[in-house]
């Protein structure tokens, strides 16, 4: 399907999820970062990426949360909201 459409962001964020689940983290967060790079408020992919980077890069990973955290207030997602400010208080506390 990606062959298909290959500028399909919710393909790419399929693909991204697919390569969690094989344990290639490395190609999960290039095809992430690069998702954000095309659409800085696809909010889902903010998330992902902030997961993946808990462990490698904490700084990296409270930067990405707070982002999202951002651009789900800009939707008006409450939820979103609420779990990028778990993830957060997880990764501070």
């Amino acid at each position: 399907m990606l062959e298909k459409q290959p500028d399909d962001l919710f393909l790419q964020y399929a693909l991204a999820m697919e390569y969690l689940g094989l344990q290639q983290p490395d190609k999960a967060q290039t095809l992430l970062m690069q998702i954000i790079a095309t659409d800085e408020h696809y909010v889902a992919a903010y998330y992902q990426l902030g997961l993946l980077l808990q462990g490698k890069d904490e700084a990296a990973a409270i930067a990405i949360f707070e982002k999202g955290m951002q651009e789900a207030q800009l939707k008006g997602d409450r939820k979103t909201v609420n779990e990028f400010r778990s993830a957060l208080d997880e990764l501070l506390y």
